[in-house]
């Protein structure tokens, strides 16, 4: 029987026989203080201990986020499949979720970190589609954390920086991160785990996350292995980077002037449903998207990523990195006006943006149209190339690539979408609606036996196979999942080739 009871450095918690009755599950786990009051727009503090036994058999609140639009209802594929429950939320939600397979604390198994996505501003460590039996039954011990997310999580401003002894402001999130990691490190042994072989993965704005993992130097050896799922990569100019320090000044001080706040310092006693209710209301008033972000505060983040990255500061570990083919896709949507593209380019590009418009015919509607289906979703697959080209640039391991083009039954519209791969990463086809076949059952076994044997080891083939090669100077492939699933090379329309070179200095 999997462990049931577990000593932390914190006291006793307690879990549940999961689904799988083979393996237990700890829920609600808290890794540092709550941060409420004087500690709101403050770097995470260690969890205090507690007398008895901590029963972990309910998920902590959510959170605190922007309802989501559909949530608890609806016919959109987050209302059905991802956000399906109007959940509690609350500003103390540094907690984490645990499976493992483990009978006792010596077995040192591979330890897989989930961090969600949600565009940094929504989404939770336990949406409909995230699961770790799958994970569990496979020998891997799956955890999933929170953390601080739009306002709370990524406020920057001078003031916050001056009482911060590191001079720090603007990327509590990615703290709390590190926090989670730290925790795990020091505790995951307890069940079963071993702490020198964690791997850390996300999707979206987990992916995001996991790229900010690699480019800060306070997680350096909290994780052996990193996955970024439609989110991170390398990426210069691109509508996904960071934001500078003073860009993070700007966006928060627009809705500190909206909200009537002087300082946040001043501001740590107003009500955080409050505070949220006054974002949704200021975006829908202002229009702004993306407001709160990672910046580059001199602590958490040195230097921009892309620096870092090209520096070869990160650490020199196994990657896997990937997207989907039609991520964001507005199938059919028109090109922006020329202007509108010139502007855009040359924000992002500078002295090179003549190229760009070069390279999409910006001048030509018809032809430009294809190029701007998908904006978000070509700064992904460009990041992807541009970081599996680093690596063979810096001598480092090459990465393992995948591109995931297989539209499931029930997505001809969206086609390849964003989060498509959720359901069969985690083996939870079985939440869908969508009429999945024999076919998708077997994919979604053949992906979970990938992303396992990466946590086990670093290569996702299992012993003797050799389906997923590297990406190397000599075979620059991907494992393109489809039906079945095999390697090719990912066609590089002229906006991903410029991004690439752009973002690696070769123009």
């Amino acid at each position: 029987m999997a462990l049931l009871q577990v000593k932390t450095e914190n006291g006793i918690v307690e879990g549940l026989p999961a689904g799988n009755q083979s393996v237990s599950i700890f829920k609600g786990i808290p890794f540092a203080k709550p941060p409420v009051g004087d500690l709101r727009w403050k770097a995470p503090q260690p969890a205090e201990d507690w007398d008895g036994v901590l029963l972990c058999h309910q998920f902590a609140p959510i959170p605190m986020q922007a309802r989501f639009a559909s949530e608890g209802g609806g016919n959109t594929l987050a209302a059905q499949e991802f956000y399906v429950i109007d959940f509690p939320m609350s500003e103390d939600c540094l907690y984490l979720n645990v499976w493992t397979p483990a009978k006792s604390d010596s077995e040192k198994l591979p330890v897989a970190v989930y961090i969600h996505g949600g565009g940094m501003e929504t989404g939770y460590s336990y949406l409909n589609a995230y699961d770790g039996e799958a994970f569990a039954k496979r020998g891997v011990i799956m955890v999933t954390i929170a953390y601080r997310l739009g306002i709370f999580g990524f406020m920057a401003h001078p003031d916050l920086a001056a009482e911060d002894p590191h001079h720090s402001t603007g990327n509590y999130a990615i703290m709390d991160q590190v926090a989670a990691l730290a925790w795990i490190h020091r505790n995951i042994a307890a069940f079963g785990g071993d702490p020198e072989n964690v791997t850390i993965f996300g999707q979206s704005a987990g992916g995001m996350s996991v790229q900010n993992l690699c480019g800060t130097p306070l997680a350096n050896g909290l994780y052996q292995h990193a996955i970024m799922q439609s989110g991170g990569g390398l990426s210069k100019g691109g509508p996904l980077d960071e934001f500078s320090l003073e860009k993070a000044y700007e966006c928060s001080g627009k809705y500190l002037a909206y909200a009537g706040i002087d300082s946040p310092v001043n501001a740590r006693n107003r009500d955080a449903k409050e505070l949220i209710d006054l974002f949704v209301e200021f975006k829908g008033d202002k229009g702004y998207s993306g407001m709160f972000q990672p910046c580059v505060d001199g602590y958490v983040h040195p230097l921009p990523m892309a620096e870092y990255f090209m520096k070869g500061m990160q650490p020199d570990i196994d990657y896997m990195i990937g997207c989907t083919r039609d991520e964001m896709r507005r199938f059919g949507a028109p090109a922006p006006a020329y202007e509108q593209i010139r502007a855009t380019a040359e924000d992002a590009y500078g002295e090179k943006a003549a190229q760009f418009l070069e390279a999409v015919h910006a001048d030509d509607p018809k032809i430009c149209a294809r190029y701007f289906e998908d904006p978000i979703g070509s700064n992904m697959l460009s990041g992807d190339l541009a970081w599996c080209e680093n690596q063979l640039i810096l001598g480092r391991k090459p990465a393992y690539e995948y591109y995931f083009t297989y539209v499931p039954p029930g997505a001809k519209a969206m086609g390849a979408h964003h989060s498509v791969e959720h359901h069969y990463v985690f083996q939870t086809l079985v939440r869908s609606k969508r009429p999945y076949t024999g076919f998708d059952f077997d994919l979604s076994n053949k992906l979970c036996d990938y992303w396992t044997n990466f946590c086990k080891t670093g290569n996702p083939n299992g012993d003797g196979e050799e389906t997923w090669a590297p990406f190397t100077k000599e075979h620059p492939e991907a494992l393109i999942i489809d039906g079945p699933c095999h390697m090719g090379k990912v066609a590089r329309e002229p906006q991903i080739a410029f991004h690439v070179d752009y973002t690696l200095n070769r123009l």
